[in-house]
């Protein structure tokens, strides 16, 4: 699979954090974000890049801290979700727009509610108009615990990581619906060997607690959608997302797993078109 984003520029929130940022300018006053999920990359947004770089409107990507491109790290500290929280508000300090459309991902949800809450609590305006979640991971306090459902999740670290390969099987089984493209499971695989055990470890148990009741007052759209064969989120955690947030919508896609925007791209296009239309005609998206 070649990269569809553009080459990486180096950004630093902080010395020694660099993340592979891409970037696509147009000089729009709309800008798309796309954050990537625990154990992703930017690169699982290629099909929505090459439809929305066809559009007058900016794009930004990048690897989230461990993942992709971006620098690595053996310090469990250093994946505090509240540090990711910190990474995504620095970008989009760093790259201002009077209307914004934020699409995220399964932990990447979890990431941006959790900086949307922390705006709240302090009073702070969200400078988002609308959001866009694709299943979107527990707001529990902590994602540390069972995660394949079977005796794999009883393995000592040290032993989990011989037995990567059926680690990686037994998660294609619960991420990906039953009719999957082959080539796009390819590209997944590849995309994700640099991944760490200890990091994957590290940000589930990292995610730090949320004032989720505070969320109720966050007015903007927000649409949900959900993979039914979804294996790695329940439907009911996501559901219960829903109904925190009075101007969400839910919608459950047949014939799709976790992976959404690889899995049913068209749809998830179709929304972010929507979104585009809505900000564009001007529509009230700031209740």
């Amino acid at each position: 699979m070649a990269d569809v984003l553009p080459a990486p520029t180096a950004f630093f929130r902080v010395p020694g954090r660099r993340l592979a940022l891409s970037t696509l300018e147009k000089g729009s006053d709309t800008t798309l974000v796309f954050v990537h999920g625990l154990g992703g990359n930017r690169q699982q947004w290629r099909l929505q890049w090459e439809r929305f770089s066809q559009e007058n409107v900016n794009l930004v990507a990048w690897d989230a801290y461990g993942h992709g491109e971006s620098a690595r790290s053996q310090h469990e500290q250093a994946f505090l979700s509240t540090y990711v929280v910190e990474d995504l508000a620095t970008i989009l300090k760093d790259h201002p727009s009077s209307k914004r459309i934020l699409v995220a991902h399964s932990f990447g949800c979890r990431v941006t509610l959790e900086w949307i809450a922390g705006l709240l609590q302090a009073g702070k305006t969200v400078p988002v108009d609308e959001l866009i979640l694709l299943g979107p991971a527990s707001l529990t306090p902590s994602l540390k615990g069972p995660m394949f459902g079977n005796w794999m999740d009883r393995l000592p670290f040290w032993l989990a990581s011989f037995a990567r390969p059926f680690l990686q099987k037994r998660f294609e089984a619960l991420a990906w619906g039953p009719n999957v493209d082959p080539a796009i499971l390819k590209a997944e695989r590849k995309a994700t060997k640099r991944n760490s055990l200890f990091m994957i470890n590290a940000v589930r148990s990292g995610a730090q607690p949320i004032d989720t009741q505070i969320l109720r007052q966050f007015g903007k759209p927000v649409h949900i959608l959900a993979g039914q064969d979804d294996g790695i989120v329940p439907l009911a955690e996501i559901q219960k997302i829903h109904d925190l947030i009075p101007a969400s919508s839910l919608d459950v896609l047949s014939d799709c797993g976790h992976q959404i925007m690889l899995e049913q791209p068209a749809i998830v296009n179709h929304v972010i078109e929507s979104a585009l239309n809505r900000l564009s005609s001007g529509q009230d998206t700031h209740s």
